[in-house]
Formats: C-alpha cells, sequence, structure tokens
C-alpha cells in the first residue's frame, strides 16, 4: 500500500494529497464535533482509567503502566473541572471523587482506587449509541477497511513484533467491544490520533471497530 503521509518531529502528519485522502478528508469532516463537550472526554478518560488501574490490580506492575495511569489521573482532573465549569452547577462530587482517586494512586492504594473509578464510570457512563453492538455488515467491514489503510496502517502493522505501537486486530480480539471503542476514542497521547479533536463520528467508530474485530489482518497484510 502506498504510504500517505509521515509524522513529522513534533507529532503532527503531514499529508502527501492524493484522491484517496482528498476523499477521506471530505468523509470525515462532518464529524469533527462528534464528542459532544467536556461530558463526552469525562467519561471516556473514566472509562480508559477503569481499563488500566484494572490492569494494574491484576499484578501488571510495569513501570509503564503506572506512569500511563499517573498521566491519565491528570488529564481526568482537568476534565473533571472542565466539565464541571461548563455545567455551572452540580457535577462537583466528581471533582471530590477524582481528588480521591489520586491520593490512592499516591498511596498505592489500588483496590480502593479501581472502586472509585468504577463508581465514577458508573455515574458517567460512556454512550455508545450508533456504535455498538458491533457487526460485520459488508459496509461497514468495507469502510472500516478504507478508515483502517488510511488512518491506522503506517503505524499499526498487523503481526509486527518488538514494536510499542500495538497490533490492533490482536487488542481488538481480547478486549471486549466496548473496551475497543473506548481505545479507539481515547487514541494515542502525542499524537495525531489523540481523540481529544477525534475526527470520527460514532459510525465511523463502529465500521472501524468491527472491522478490526472481524477481519483477517493475514489476509489484509499479505495483500499490502
Amino acid at each position: 500500500m502506498r504510504r500517505q503521509g509521515k509524522v513529522t518531529a513534533k507529532g503532527n502528519l503531514r499529508w502527501r494529497f492524493g484522491a484517496p485522502m482528498a476523499a477521506l478528508i471530505v468523509m470525515l469532516a462532518p464529524g469533527l464535533a462528534w464528542a459532544g463537550g467536556r461530558s463526552a472526554r469525562f467519561r471516556i478518560e473514566t472509562a480508559l482509567l477503569v481499563q488500566e488501574i484494572t490492569q494494574l490490580t491484576r499484578g501488571d506492575r510495569a513501570p509503564r503502566l503506572k506512569e500511563r495511569i499517573q498521566s491519565d489521573l491528570g488529564v481526568l482532573a482537568f476534565e473533571a473541572r472542565s466539565y464541571a465549569e461548563e455545567q455551572r452547577a452540580g457535577h462537583r462530587k466528581a471533582l471530590l471523587e477524582v481528588r480521591a482517586a489520586k491520593r490512592a494512586f499516591v498511596e498505592h492504594d489500588y483496590v480502593r482506587l479501581l472502586g472509585v473509578m468504577r463508581g465514577l464510570h458508573h455515574t458517567y457512563p460512556v454512550h455508545f449509541h450508533g456504535i455498538l453492538p458491533l457487526s460485520p455488515t459488508h459496509a461497514r467491514m468495507a469502510y472500516g477497511r478504507f478508515l483502517y489503510q488510511n488512518l491506522c496502517a503506517t503505524c499499526h502493522i498487523a503481526g509486527v513484533s518488538n514494536t510499542p505501537v500495538p497490533d490492533l486486530f490482536s487488542m481488538a480480539r481480547t478486549q471486549s467491544p466496548a473496551d475497543l471503542v473506548v481505545q479507539i476514542m481515547s487514541g494515542v497521547r502525542g499524537t495525531r490520533a489523540v481523540a481529544f479533536a477525534n475526527p470520527l463520528t460514532y459510525g465511523q467508530i463502529a465500521s472501524l471497530a468491527s472491522f478490526l474485530r472481524y477481519s483477517n489482518p493475514r489476509i489484509l497484510h499479505h495483500a499490502r
């Protein structure tokens, strides 16, 4: 497959515009405001932290995971403050819960930390309407393949080992559909994949997630 762009030193993606990419931009343009304000960002960050802290409580004490959780708790605190200011009333309890979570992390009380985050996630669940359930329809699989090849495949190469970049197909088969969608929504920190300005609509996320979960990466890899 022809490489569509490259990552600069600052992490920005500089596209080499061709007909396929121009078409992609046209299709993505209506979805630029999908996130629905700070509420959606706060909910996504909460769900992502539940995944990460669950991994921590199950015995994964890798320094990289702890660093990511610490960073994400900082992001969550920012999102909680922004959400509370956006609403101008209520939701102050969320700020207190985030502070309690940060204290539990500092004290290495990961069980309490997970309990706090699960409580927040219950109060502020991610909305999956229009995304779940994932289904391998012809339209979703075709569109998902197009999105993957033009937005993901340059970095996420299926079957390549010894790389910090995850195999999205493997991730899609080992996680629940909801957790997979949260991962797509949350993006990759510090790159254009970051979901703070996620360009994907709910329908596009559904197509990409369905493609990752139900396609055969070996066939895709050999077809490139």
